[in-house]
C-alpha cells in the first residue's frame, strides 16, 4: 500500500514543486491569469447581452451614438464631453473623448463593452500593488484583488451597458497608489482621470482629500491640489446646474436635476423651498431612511460582502463612500439601492481600500482568510449578475433577430430618419437621425419595432419619455402614409410614403 501510495503521490509533489518554481519565477503570473480572465468573462457577458438585445438606449445606445455622431461631424466634441442638447450624454465626462478615440479604429457599440470590462478588470492591477506595498504579501494582496473581481455590486457595472463611470475604481486605485511615491505625474493624471468621469466625482475627490488629510495629519501639495481640483468641478456643476452662467456654451438650464429626477424638477427657489422643508420638517428625512429599509440594508450588505469589518474597524479609509451611503439611505430611486445598476463604484473602490489593513493583520492566519474568500464566493453565486445559478436570469444567448436586425440596418440609407424603440437602438446607433423620442417636425422616414418585446410600450415620464414607441407609431401612421415593407415575428419596418418618403 505504501509503495502505491507513492506511486500517487510522486506526480502530485512534482506538479506541486513546478507550480512553485513557476511562481517564484514570474510572480506576476496569478495576478496577469485573474484580470486576464475577469476581462474576458465581462467582455463575453456584455457583448452577449447586446446580441441578445438586453442592451439599451440607456446607456450603451446613448453614449455609442454620440460618440459615434461626433467622431463623424455630426455633432462637437464639446457637446460630447460637456452637458449639451437633449439626446446626447449630457454629463460632464470629458474622459468620453479619449473613449471616442478608440471609437475611430472600431466604430461598434462593442468597443464600449470592451473597454468598460477592461478599466473594470485590471482596476485589480494598482489594488494589487497597493495591498502589496502596505502588507508585503502577495497571497493576500492577490486575494484582495480577488475580492474585488468577484463582488457583485462590481458586475452591476458589466450588466447595465456602458458608462463613463466605470473607470472610477481604475482611477480611486492609481491615486492611492501614486499618493506616496515620489514622482507626481501619475498622481496627477490618475486625479485628472477620476474629476473627468461624472459629476459626482467632485465629492468623491474632496473625500479622498479630506481622508488623506486625516490619516497623514497633514496637508501636502497633492492633497491640496485634489481639494482645490474637486472645489473647482463642484463650483461650476452648482453654478451650471442652478443659474444660467453656462447657457452661452449651450448648456441646458437645470441640466443636472434633470438628469437624476427629470424635467420637472426643480430649479434655484425650488431647491431653496425643498432645503427649507427638510429643515422646518426633519421628519421627511426619517421617512426617506425608511422608504424600502429593507432593500437598502440588503444592498449595503451585499456590496461590501464578507468585508463589513474593514469599514467598522478602519472608517477613514471608507470616508469618500458615507456621502454616497447618505445617498442611498434618502433616496426613494430603486437603481441607488441595487447591485445590478453602476452607482456601486462610488462605494466599491473605498471599500478595498479600507480592508487593505485588515488583509495585513489576517496575514498568517490562512484559514480565516480563505473562509473569507469562499463566503465572498457564496455572495457571486447568489447575487451576482453574472451568476450561472439563477434560473430566473440565465446567462443571456443571442437572439434569433439579431441577424433581422442587422440585414434591415444594412439595407436602411444612411442619413435616414429612424424611429425605433429603446432595446433595438444600439444596433442602429451608427446613424446620425435615429431615436426613441421623435420630436422634428416632419415624419420619420422609417419606423422599426418590436412588438413582442416589453419596450414597445415602455414610457418613463420622469426622464423625458411619456410617450412609448407604439403611441407614437400610431400617431405617425394615422397622420401620414406609411408602408409596413417587412414583417417577421414581432418586427416590424414601416416606411413613410409620398413627401418625405424615400423610394
Amino acid at each position: 500500500m505504501r509503495i502505491v501510495s507513492k506511486q500517487f503521490s510522486a506526480p502530485i509533489i512534482s506538479a506541486r514543486d513546478f507550480l512553485r518554481g513557476q511562481y517564484q519565477k514570474h510572480t506576476w503570473l496569478p495576478l496577469a491569469i485573474l484580470g486576464l480572465s475577469s476581462f474576458l468573462i465581462f467582455s463575453v457577458y456584455s457583448i452577449e447581452r447586446y446580441f441578445a438585445f438586453q442592451s439599451n438606449f440607456f446607456d450603451l445606445g446613448l453614449d455609442a451614438n454620440s460618440i459615434w455622431r461626433t467622431v463623424n461631424g455630426y455633432q462637437s466634441w464639446q457637446s460630447l464631453i460637456l452637458p449639451s442638447t437633449p439626446g446626447h450624454i449630457n454629463h460632464i465626462s470629458p474622459i468620453i473623448g479619449l473613449v471616442a478615440l478608440a471609437y475611430l479604429i472600431a466604430p461598434d457599440p462593442r468597443t464600449l463593452l470592451v473597454i468598460q470590462a477592461a478599466v473594470v478588470a485590471f482596476a485589480a492591477v494598482p489594488l494589487y500593488l497597493l495591498a502589496f506595498r502596505e502588507t508585503t504579501s502577495r497571497f493576500m494582496s492577490l486575494t484582495l484583488a480577488g475580492l474585488y473581481l468577484a463582488n457583485p455590486a462590481l458586475h452591476g457595472i458589466i450588466r447595465f451597458d456602458f458608462h463613463p463611470e466605470a473607470f472610477i475604481p481604475l482611477c480611486v486605485f492609481m491615486i492611492y497608489f501614486a499618493y506616496p511615491r515620489q514622482g507626481s505625474i501619475t498622481f496627477y493624471l490618475s486625479l485628472g482621470a477620476l474629476l473627468s468621469t461624472i459629476e459626482y466625482s467632485a465629492i468623491l475627490g474632496l473625500g479622498i482629500a479630506v481622508s488623506l488629510w486625516i490619516l497623514n495629519k497633514r496637508v501636502d501639495r497633492r492633497i491640496l491640489v485634489t481639494i482645490l481640483a474637486s472645489l473647482s468641478l463642484l463650483a461650476i456643476i452648482i453654478l451650471s446646474t442652478v443659474t444660467q452662467v453656462f447657457q452661452s456654451l449651450n448648456w441646458p438650464t437645470n441640466w443636472l436635476a434633470v438628469q437624476f429626477f427629470g424635467p420637472s424638477s426643480s430649479s434655484v427657489a425650488g431647491y431653496a423651498g425643498s432645503a427649507a422643508t427638510f429643515w422646518n420638517n426633519p421628519g421627511i428625512l426619517l421617512n426617506a431612511l425608511l422608504y424600502d429599509y429593507a432593500a437598502k440594508v440588503t444592498y449595503l450588505i451585499i456590496a461590501t460582502a464578507p468585508l463589513w469589518v474593514s469599514v467598522m474597524k478602519y472608517p477613514l479609509r471608507f470616508i469618500p463612500a458615507i456621502p454616497w451611503i447618505a445617498v442611498v439611505g434618502l433616496s426613494s430611486r430603486f437603481a441607488y439601492s441595487n447591485v445590478n445598476f453602476q452607482y456601486s463604484v462610488f462605494l466599491i473602490p473605498f471599500l478595498y481600500v479600507a480592508a487593505i489593513p485588515l488583509m495585513h493583520r489576517l496575514s498568517g492566519q490562512r484559514k480565516l482568510v480563505l473562509a473569507l474568500v469562499a463566503l465572498a464566493l457564496c455572495f457571486t453565486l447568489s447575487f451576482s449578475a453574472l451568476t450561472p445559478l439563477d434560473p430566473q436570469h440565465p446567462w443571456p444567448t443571442p437572439s434569433a433577430l439579431d441577424p433581422v436586425i442587422s440585414s434591415i440596418n444594412n439595407n436602411l440609407p444612411q442619413n435616414a430618419t429612424i424611429l425605433t424603440q429603446t432595446d433595438l437602438f444600439p444596433q442602429l446607433s451608427n446613424r446620425p437621425y435615429v431615436t426613441v423620442n421623435y420630436s422634428s417636425p416632419d415624419p420619420p422616414q422609417y419606423i422599426l419595432v418590436n412588438t413582442e418585446s416589453i419596450w414597445y410600450n415602455w414610457t418613463s415620464p420622469s426622464l423625458g419619455y411619456p410617450i412609448s414607441v407604439n403611441q407614437q407609431l400610431q400617431h405617425f401612421t394615422s397622420e401620414y402614409s406609411y408602408q409596413l415593407t417587412f414583417l417577421d415575428e414581432g418586427i416590424h419596418l414601416y416606411r413613410l410614403d409620398g413627401p418625405g418618403g424615400v423610394s
